[in-house]
């Protein structure tokens, strides 16, 4: 995260935002005390402009409107799915079209080309919403998502490497000889009764890829849920409670993808910060349908990375679903070939700057991540992902087994704040908590 360099600085290859820049904020607060907030950028009043296939700049006001629309759809569909009695609504998919069903016979009165584009933008912030989700597509999200997740109050910050650095920051207080580094585990062994060279007794044995064993009283768990999905039969010996298992199943995770692009020089106004991409054929429907033969299609928006200073002329686009783990397996020279001929086919310009350098990440090949992150599938509930968090083994009457042998964190483990990355410390903090209070007690 963070290693790879374009222009003059490292870029990040994960996480980059604050979301929710207030002292509210865990990962804002840790970065506000360690000096680092100095160069974030509040993307809250970003300038987004945005391009159609037929080589329109679309009106500022239009953009506003409907972008306006989608969110609040999207926010509120738990709502809208009661209120208007869309009693077979499962996905956030289903209520955003039979929404857009009403505001089209609204659009009755704007010209052809204006609903096309209007239908057009709609799609986009849909493909939009689908890379924040980290899905396929929105029919596989649960219409309660968004009752489920909570923002923290304040704007989103964008900051080029500062996780990394907060990392860095962190492990200062952590004794080298205390962490283990490039060091799989293969398998955990709970419930069991193994002894080390002392003598002494532990519930836990961790077998690692390398043949070496680490035994412990205590296991967190933090691994990401696609590696779970991916591996959770066979990880644990005893296996897992089959509620959880299930459970595992069920949740959603998807993967997002960033697209490096840099130019010598930017054929993007200076003031733009985000450039959108319409296809003016498409409508929220045919957006939200698979297409790896045409896969840039899934990219709705291009960020211009700031400051350019730094970063030289820099965009990096986003990338969900399917589309995100196809263009995994693409050498560079097809994504580049595609993204000038792209390009040109909004700008209407027969040349551009010279495309220096691509990158592509790769989280859903990664073996240790499977994917990006979770949300609430048209599969699962709030309360699987309480279940997914409850420590092993699990309390029963009579039972002499020792209590908290693993413990589950990670941002898949946070009800409220799953996705992010202040979800994810703080779940980690909660089973730290729970050994502390354990212990206490005793």
């Amino acid at each position: 995260m963070g290693d790879k360099f374009l222009g003059k600085s490292a870029i990040d290859e994960g996480a980059q935002y604050i979301h929710g820049a207030s002292m509210k904020n865990p990962i804002f607060q840790l970065a506000k005390e360690h000096g680092l907030l100095w160069e974030t950028h509040d993307r809250s009043g970003s300038e987004l402009s945005v391009l159609t296939n037929m080589q329109k700049q679309l009106d500022p006001d239009v953009i506003k409107e409907v972008k306006n629309l989608a969110s609040s759809i999207l926010r509120n569909a738990h709502l809208l799915a009661d209120q208007k009695g869309y009693t077979q609504a499962k996905s956030l998919a289903d209520v955003y079209l039979e929404e857009v069903k009403m505001l089209l016979t609204q659009w009755d009165g704007d010209h052809i080309d204006l609903r096309r584009q209007k239908q057009g933008l709609l799609s986009m912030f849909m493909k939009w919403q689908c890379v924040h989700l980290a899905t396929d597509g929105l029919s596989e999200v649960s219409v309660h998502e968004y009752e489920e997740y909570k923002n923290i109050d304040g704007d989103d910050r964008n900051f080029q490497g500062l996780f990394p650095t907060l990392l860095q920051k962190l492990l200062e207080a952590i004794p080298r000889e205390k962490l283990l580094l490039k060091k799989p585990v293969k398998q955990i062994l709970w419930n069991g009764s193994f002894e080390s060279e002392d003598g002494s007794m532990y519930p836990v044995r961790v077998v690692c890829e390398d043949g070496d064993h680490i035994l412990a009283d205590h296991v967190i768990f933090s691994i990401s849920l696609g590696c779970l999905k991916a591996n959770g039969q066979s990880l644990f010996q005893p296996r897992l409670p089959e509620q959880k298992l299930s459970a595992i199943q069920s949740m959603g995770f998807g993967t997002m993808n960033k697209i490096y692009l840099e130019y010598e020089a930017p054929f993007w106004d200076e003031n733009t910060d985000i450039i959108g991409l319409v296809w003016e054929e498409e409508t929220p429907l045919s957006g939200q349908k698979p297409n790896l033969a045409e896969w840039w299609k899934r990219v709705p928006v291009f960020h211009v990375v700031r400051p350019t200073e730094r970063y030289g002329h820099v965009l990096v686009g986003t990338i969900s679903g399917k589309e995100a783990e196809f263009v995994e397996s693409l050498n560079l020279q097809e994504v580049a070939s595609s993204f000038t001929c792209l390009f040109r086919q909004f700008t209407g310009r027969s040349s551009l700057p010279e495309l220096k350098n691509v990158f592509v990440t790769k989280w859903f090949s990664n073996p240790y991540t499977r994917g990006s992150y979770s949300h609430i599938s048209i599969n699962s509930t709030g309360a699987m992902i309480d279940l997914l968090t409850e420590p092993l083994p699990q309390a029963t009457e009579g039972s002499s087994s020792p209590m908290l042998q693993v413990l589950f964190a990670g941002e898949a483990t946070h009800r409220s704040y799953h996705s992010t990355t202040h979800g994810a410390l703080l779940s980690g903090w909660r089973e730290a908590t729970r050994l502390i209070d354990h212990y206490s007690t005793k």
